[in-house]
């Protein structure tokens, strides 16, 4: 976890510049967009600061905050998401894999609490769940620990195959299955010992029952590399990509797609950066790689030639639906270098023309949930600092233009009364014809209460009062 190393100068420089509040220890940003297999209507994505999910294609957006999904807003971490035909959302997190199968509740999954799950995957060809385990031995509790890879056919209810292609302690990275073969799984993590990194990468052709070591020949491995498979082809199961981090000079960011034509036996580099790269390779053959700052880039053939793509927003994730649309990870607000998309998400069918999906500012609300609920208690009612609440802090900060809970604006650093002649309709909140309706005394000592939430949520919070 990272803390802000001077809580004055952070505080100072966003209420000067009225910059959007830093989240999870980074400004707002979305880190993955994750369809629901089968249903694409259904979409979560992976935020700075939480996750939202929509119902609609993206029409519309509801927000849970970090708590909800068992981690918490002070470091950086992105948890990894799958969405399953049943509508079944896993994700890793703090307190090992957890599940939500009802939409308020992220539970503890069939692995128990504080199992440790490194990552997740779904395979696209028969919707199976993958685990890889990254639980330590602990003699006290005669816990032996446990490193395996575990499958699931029954949306994460049992794991009954599993396969050990490590050892304990061996941290997985990544999970994918071809989907031209549900017996085809690709697996990368690497081992951490006295004389440096040992890169994994293993495949399984039965399902996941055992595995076998894949080469490396042609990748750029260093002690500081990770390997994560980013794609698998849509028609091929032995051909895959993976992306490399730290494959340059010593502290330069430099990245690189690999791609295997044999399922791993030996890797060619199609495409290398000095930057982060988001990867896709789309139903239709083409491959596709973005950056925030460097552009985006196209190969209709394999990888061999690259085109730049003229326009395209500042790209940190790409994903793609069953309609054959592009949707990417983009700027909402930008900051330093890369400038503003205006949009969080967007999506494009030709990667020349993109439109916005999702503006944080038109996000709806957070999304409902009953008292006793993690996303109702601390998400939206909990009180952080003073008289702030987690929900009011996003609302402001983030400019979000619904109001359903009348949470008071901030305006200079101090909470203002909203007008009383807005009532609310779209039935979140309050109910009734008054509006959004605070008293002038629970609008006072905003400053000094927005400056203290900092350490305690990591996004500057501001109040709001619930009628009920």
């Amino acid at each position: 976890m990272r803390l802000a190393s001077s809580l004055g100068a952070v505080a100072l420089a966003i209420l000067a510049a009225a910059q959007p509040a830093l989240a999870n220890g980074r400004p707002p940003g979305t880190s993955t967009i994750n369809f629901r297999r089968s249903h694409d209507t259904d979409i979560v994505l992976g935020l700075t600061f939480g996750l939202a999910i929509s119902h609609d294609s993206g029409a519309t957006w509801h927000w849970m905050c970090e708590n909800a999904v068992h981690y918490t807003g002070t470091g950086v971490y992105d948890p990894i998401y799958v969405y399953s035909e049943p509508g079944t959302i896993f994700a890793t997190s703090f307190d090992g894999a957890v599940v939500n199968r009802q939409g308020c509740t992220f539970d503890n999954s069939t692995f128990g609490a504080n199992v440790f799950v490194s990552t997740v995957g779904q395979g696209p060809a028969d919707g199976a769940l993958f685990a890889g385990l990254n639980q330590p031995a602990d003699p006290s509790h005669s816990d032996p620990g446990d490193a395996k890879i575990y499958v699931s056919h029954d949306d994460g209810m049992t794991f009954p195959i599993s396969a050990s292609p490590g050892q304990l302690n061996d941290w997985w990275e990544s999970i994918k299955s071809a989907p031209t073969d549900a017996s085809r799984i690709y697996v990368t993590g690497f081992r951490l010992t006295g004389s440096g990194r040992t890169h994994l990468l293993f495949r399984s052709d039965n399902g996941g029952m055992t595995y076998t070591a894949m080469g490396t020949t042609g990748l750029t491995l260093t002690d500081d590399t990770t390997v994560s498979l980013v794609g698998v082809s849509p028609t091929s199961a032995d051909t895959l990509y993976a992306k490399l981090d730290n494959i340059g000079a010593p502290n330069v960011l430099d990245e690189g797609i690999f791609k295997s034509t044999n399922g791993g036996t030996s890797w060619t580099k199609i495409i290398e950066k000095t930057t982060q790269l988001a990867f896709l390779a789309r139903a239709n053959g083409d491959l596709v790689v973005g950056t925030q700052g460097m552009g985006t880039s196209v190969s209709h053939d394999g990888g061999t030639v690259w085109t730049d793509v003229a326009g395209a927003p500042h790209i940190n994730c790409l994903s793609e639906n069953v309609a054959h649309e592009v949707w990417a990870c983009t700027q909402n607000y930008g900051g330093g270098s890369i400038p503003s998309d205006n949009a969080g998400v967007m999506k494009s069918t030709d990667l020349a023309t993109w439109t916005p999906v999702l503006r944080y500012q038109d996000i709806l609300g957070p999304v409902e949930c009953p008292m006793g609920t993690v996303q109702r208690d601390t998400c939206e009612d909990g009180i952080l600092a003073g008289d702030l609440t987690y929900w009011c802090g996003v609302h402001n900060q983030l400019g979000v233009t619904a109001n359903p809970t009348c949470c008071a604006p901030v305006t200079d650093g101090q909470a203002v009364t909203p007008g009383c002649e807005q009532p609310n309709t779209d039935g979140g909140g309050s109910g009734g014809g008054g509006g959004c309706c605070e008293s002038s005394a629970s609008a006072a000592g905003g400053t000094t209460a927005l400056l203290a939430s900092i350490v305690v949520g990591g996004v500057l919070l501001s109040r709001r009062r619930r009628r009920d």
